[in-house]
């Protein structure tokens, strides 16, 4: 249905009502401003994706790490690309960004193999073209931590070989803190988080595998934790697949928001079941402590996804703050056209130390939605509070094309 603009509306309204040319028209309010695509230089060759905001204390300055997308040196741009994540900063609250210069997350491109997996697909062969990536980032500053600690990035880790992706075979959500945001890029990296169905050999950092992050992970996120508050059931967790994480901190504890496809749903349904499930780390966080957290239950189910927008399921979570309120941003997820972001919803929690949104007769409240160009992969959003432009959007443009990946100020805000 084509709305009417308000004026025309009106006139037409008080024109049947006998109201005559003598009535008052009142005039259309101002268009929201159109969204504005982010640039600056030093980005990828083929773009920007999957942005993640904090700000620094102590000099008011905005930090974004995200993924930085170029041309893989094995396939060409419209079949594959290697996506590194990188840091930009703003002094103007988001109006401007700058790239540091810093990769504070490389991809790796090597020849891997041969490598048992558990792929329908079988066991990756002698010289496989493998590109390690580094994606889906979340930084923030944690102000509950030694001073050493204070800036975190986790991110999700994995193995492209022969353009077929092995993240649950060899990918794990990796880790790295420092004193200043800078300081990351030369920080020692941790695998952090791993899954059901990682391989034991993903710690070989030579032949065949190659792994860009030493040692196995610290936690397996999926049978480790002993803590769960509030009833949540941690044999939820035992089949996860993670990806995604979305992180928050306050001065007294982490929150930690993360996709967790369910492999044991595969035997029955032929697909996993994607949930995004959420944790807590009371303050100072030891993040590698498996002891330090707790898991708090599921925040969203596909059953969610399907009666809030009519799309499969959730993903790309992040975690907001603003005005004594928390915010979780997913991006519904379309299957029916390939695995296609469809934009982004937010919710707001009743209380941010529960797995409890807020609810109408048990369905989700949209708080805000941020949608991209229609049809096409968009989504991946995040937010700050007093960040220009509103929520930022990633969005998706023709494969291969240079700039294919765009990250957009929305003009959506947080009410």
């Amino acid at each position: 249905m084509k709305i009417l603009p308000v004026n025309l509306f009106l006139l037409f309204f008080l024109t049947a009502c006998g109201g005559g040319s003598s009535s008052v028209v009142e005039p259309a309010p101002d268009p929201l401003p159109k969204p504005e695509q982010i640039t600056f230089s030093g980005a990828g060759s083929l773009g920007i994706f999957d942005p993640s905001l904090s700000r620094d204390p102590n000099t008011g300055r905005l930090w974004m790490s995200y993924s930085s997308v170029d041309a893989s040196i094995y396939y060409a741009p419209s079949l594959y690309w290697g996506v590194s994540i990188r840091l930009a900063y703003s002094d103007d609250n988001g109006v401007s960004w700058q790239d540091t210069g810093d990769v504070v997350a490389p991809n790796v491109e090597t020849t891997v193999g041969p490598m048992t997996e558990t792929h329908p697909t079988g066991d990756i062969p002698a010289g496989s073209q493998g590109i390690w990536q580094s994606e889906t980032s979340s930084l923030i500053y944690d102000p509950s931590a030694p001073v050493a600690e204070r800036w975190k990035l986790i991110w999700h880790q994995y193995l492209n070989a022969n353009l077929t992706s092995f993240f649950v075979d060899y990918g794990w959500i990796a880790m790295k803190m420092a004193p200043t945001p800078s300081g990351l890029a030369t920080a020692t990296p941790v695998k952090l988080f791993g899954g059901v169905g990682l391989q034991a050999d993903n710690s070989i950092t030579g032949s065949p595998v190659f792994s860009p992050t030493n040692g196995s992970p610290q936690i397996q996120l999926n049978t480790d934790l002993t803590q769960s508050p509030g009833g949540a059931n941690l044999a939820d967790l035992n089949f996860c697949i993670f990806a995604e994480p979305g992180l928050l901190a306050t001065n007294s504890a982490l929150y930690m928001a993360i996709y967790c496809a369910d492999a044991s749903t595969v035997p029955t349904t032929g697909k996993v079941t994607e949930y995004v499930v959420y944790f807590r780390c009371g303050g100072p966080c030891n993040m590698t402590r498996s002891a330090s957290w707790e898991y708090l239950g599921r925040l969203l189910t596909p059953g969610d996804a399907q009666t809030a927008t009519g799309d499969h399921h959730f993903q790309a979570p992040a975690l907001v703050e603003k005005n004594g309120k928390t915010y979780l941003v997913v991006t519904p997820v379309n299957t029916t056209s390939g695995e296609r972001y469809n934009g982004c919803r937010v919710y707001e929690f009743t209380d941010v130390n529960s797995n409890q949104l807020r609810r109408n007769n048990g369905n989700l409240v949209e708080v805000a939605r941020i949608d991209g160009d229609a049809g096409t992969h968009n989504g991946a959003c995040d937010a700050y509070s007093g960040l220009d432009g509103g929520f930022l959007l990633s969005q998706f443009g023709s494969k291969g094309t240079a700039d294919a990946f765009k990250i957009y100020k929305s003009q959506v805000s947080l009410p």
